[in-house]
């Protein structure tokens, strides 16, 4: 999903499938590590990811190493 201004939005298994993990390990990483992006949440059963703060996500787990 694409918002108007540019930021494309990933639902669960879109982001999952982006950072290379599973749905799971994608919700387990959103409750416990601190530094991993908010999701956003569009109501009860909708939440999203957006792409770019995933992309700096993967760019700092990069640096880390």
């Amino acid at each position: 999903t694409q918002m108007q201004n540019g930021t494309e939005i990933l639902r669960p298994p879109q982001a999952a499938k982006f950072l290379g993990i599973t749905v799971r390990h994608l919700y387990n990483l959103a409750e416990r590590d601190p530094k991993f992006p908010r999701k956003i949440v569009f109501s009860k059963r909708c939440v999203g990811f957006r792409r770019e703060s995933l992309n700096a996500y993967i760019l700092e787990k990069e640096s880390e190493v």
